[in-house]
């Protein structure tokens, strides 16, 4: 387990702040943020190529917050590989073992049992600089994991590889992290490789972990503002709430919306735009929510199209290509939406 507590950095203007969380063996926490959140400063820091002003960091119960790099079992790989262009693949997997003094019979064994896991047998006589972006990225990994580091980090492994490809790699990744028994740290900006990838999210702000969540429970259930405005939440209000049997009514400037969860008082209301039913007549429906509105925008991107009706408050909702082509909606139309009460995130 890797264990960090209320480690804080500082340089220049840049701040990192009371950042604590632990990560179990054989489990995946993925650091989600924007850019300049401080997602590689934080693994510079558990690396220990930076050193925290105050705070710890303890692997395997032992602590290493003083540790030279060379002495804390850690494995980190770049975005950028940093691999040795004039080295074979072999030479550049074996680097790590060489350095440490393995006896030669033991380096073969050990670089072909992680190229083999890594399925990247078949080019351990070539130069790295003749190969593909996913190519290297396996390299480095394979690297890295020869030394069977104590824990993982990786920053922005996806970062070179071209779409076509990251999909296949997400999840050879995926499958090779399951078979470790060390905790792993990965950092990325990228939302969907977080949800792909993490056992749990960290989401990172400005030098700060605001929500560390399941992924299901970070894109559905935001507990700040930042946070669902970085996933993608469109609908996004403030509130006064009361209780109503297992739920709660919410008061919003134009209208009410139920919610299935019990809070009192003012609160935040998010909505996630793909939970929005959209129609042109009211239906029967075990939905609690049923809001009717005026078209006030229309916005198609890629197979969805969103569109925002003024229901009192402005409420977006995501819609399939087809079944907008099919309910021919435009602006000024009426429409209803209708939403479990269950979609209703309260903060």
């Amino acid at each position: 387990m890797i264990t960090v507590d209320s480690l804080a950095f500082k340089a220049g203007k840049f701040e990192l702040a009371d950042i604590s969380f632990s990560v179990d063996s054989n489990e995946t926490l993925v650091v989600l943020g924007p850019t300049g959140a401080g997602k590689t400063v934080l693994l510079e820091l558990i690396a220990g190529l930076r050193k925290p002003s105050k705070g710890s960091i303890t692997s395997q119960g032992r602590d290493i917050t003083r540790l030279p790099p060379e002495k804390r079992g850690v494995g980190l790989v770049y975005q950028d590989y940093l691999l040795f262009p004039h080295l074979k693949v072999f030479d550049n997997i074996a680097y790590g073992l060489r350095a440490s003094r393995t006896k030669k019979r033991d380096v073969d064994v050990q670089v072909r049992e992680v190229a083999d896991r890594m399925g990247i047998s078949g080019l351990l006589e070539r130069r790295t600089r003749n190969l593909s972006g996913g190519e290297q990225q396996r390299i480095a990994i394979a690297r890295t994991l020869v030394t069977r580091p104590d824990m993982l980090l990786l920053d922005e492994p996806f970062s070179a590889v071209d779409p076509n490809t990251k999909e296949k790699l997400m999840r050879e990744m995926s499958r090779v992290l399951s078979l470790l028994e060390v905790p792993v740290v990965y950092v990325t900006h990228d939302q969907l490789e977080a949800s792909e990838m993490a056992d749990r999210i960290a989401v990172m702000n400005e030098g700060r972990i605001v929500q560390i969540d399941s992924p299901e429970a970070v894109f559905s259930s935001p507990k700040s503002e930042f946070v669902a405005g970085f996933v993608g939440i469109k609908n996004v209000y403030q509130g006064k709430a009361d209780k109503e049997g297992a739920g709660s009514v919410v008061s919003l400037d134009g209208c009410q919306i139920y919610s299935a969860l019990e809070m009192q008082g003012k609160v935040h209301v998010t909505l996630r735009p793909e939970d929005i039913v959209v129609s042109r007549e009211s239906f029967d429906s075990s939905a609690r929510n049923q809001l009717r509105g005026k078209v006030v925008a229309v916005s198609e991107k890629g197979p969805l199209v969103y569109v925002t009706a003024d229901c009192g408050v402005q409420v977006t909702a995501a819609i399939p290509r087809e079944s907008f082509k099919q309910l021919s909606i435009t602006l000024d139309d009426d429409i209803w939406m209708t939403f479990k009460a269950s979609s209703v995130n309260l903060f």
